[in-house]
């Protein structure tokens, strides 16, 4: 299971990165357009703040996952092992409960979004109601990394970003017995 986290949180950050491409392609078109006839480029605006959506909220799992976040130790490494897992524990509990309830309130608004076709007025009239489903997917995927995160630390184990090579596949786990982490 946690191969699949870690797997689905790379697609995901994927195309978050593609997303900054097309982000700064849509600017770099608006800027040059707006340079050469001294009008902005129909739709550009909008389209770029859609790619931003898309980056921040897909690169949130992935972020997660390979340990992108920042995180200070300041503290933690003055902590016995023993009370460095229960804050572990702690953290990815309450992280866990956060991160569920930002799911479930924004699929409500997506919801009431889809069902409105909410869209943007600008230049061009820009359908925002899908952007919010990303909002959902993005918070989704991160719920899945802190879940993981929560199973790791019940277990003792580091928390993600682990190494991919490190995560048990089913055919080893015929070999030695062992169980799937997740």
């Amino acid at each position: 299971m946690e191969r699949l986290v870690v797997n689905l949180s790379r697609v995901m950050g994927v195309i978050a990165a593609l997303a900054i491409v097309v982000l700064m392609a849509a600017i770099v078109t608006d800027v040059v357009t707006r340079y050469l006839t001294g009008s902005s480029m129909p739709a550009m605006v909008e389209l770029s703040e859609s790619a931003l959506v898309v980056s921040i909220f897909f690169g949130l799992a992935w972020a997660g996952a390979s340990g992108a976040h920042v995180s200070v130790t300041l503290v933690t490494d003055r902590l016995s092992a023993r009370l460095n897992r229960l804050l572990a524990v702690t953290v990815w509990v309450l992280t866990t409960l956060f991160v569920s309830w930002l799911t479930f309130a924004t699929a409500g608004r997506a919801m009431n979004a889809t069902g409105r076709g909410e869209t943007r007025m600008g230049i061009v009239e820009w359908p925002t109601w899908p952007l919010r489903w990303v909002i959902v997917a993005g918070f989704l995927a991160l719920l899945l990394v802190s879940l993981a995160n929560l199973v790791r630390a019940l277990r003792g184990r580091d928390i993600l970003p682990a190494q991919i090579d490190e995560l048990p596949r089913r055919d080893t786990v015929a070999e030695t017995g062992e169980h799937a982490s997740l």
